[in-house]
């Protein structure tokens, strides 16, 4: 029983030593993102005041943007290169409603709605995999209503940031 204890405190101590040892470890070194990587996360910094339809939707605090296709002040990921992307976006309201659209050169590829009301806080996050051909642009927009109009703001505030994301799957 005692070779037993003795047994488990020396893996202990080798396991706690490996521990020590990974976590001292200086990271290794890779090798910078090769060309054929696309990747962006952009956030909202600030609240989007009542937005009316068709209006983009610009995640100005551009968080990571490889392959340099998102642009902050207007909103718009332009595809550096042709293929299949993945694309997600998150909105928050609170005391409000709207819907939103993924769009990819003009065309809806993909929506969501929100109502958040009566003291009601909440997101929604939409996510598209899509063909994307170089050069095609592809933005967030508030849903150009149609007898259905939207209300309030989108939030951004330290409870939660809207977000909009993409990266080239292949």
């Amino acid at each position: 029983m005692m070779k037993g204890n003795n047994q488990n405190r020396q893996m202990s101590g080798s396991k706690r030593n490996f521990i020590t040892k990974r976590l001292l470890s200086p990271p290794s070194s890779s090798p910078p993102p090769s060309q054929d990587f696309v990747a962006f996360y952009a956030r909202m910094s600030v609240t989007e005041k009542v937005p009316s339809g068709h209006h983009i939707l610009v995640f100005d605090n551009v968080v990571t943007n490889i392959g340099h296709g998102y642009n902050g002040v207007d909103g718009i990921f332009t595809a550096p290169k042709d293929g299949v992307y993945v694309f997600i976006w998150v909105i928050r309201l609170y005391e409000a409603q709207h819907s939103t659209q993924l769009m990819i050169n003009n065309v809806e590829y993909g929506s969501t709605h929100l109502r958040a009301m009566n003291n009601d806080d909440g997101s929604v996050s939409g996510n598209v995999v899509a063909h994307v051909n170089k050069g095609d642009v592809v933005f967030v927009r508030v849903y150009p209503y149609s007898g259905y109009i939207g209300s309030g703001n989108i939030i951004s505030n330290e409870h939660g940031k809207p977000s909009f994301s993409g990266w080239f799957l292949q």
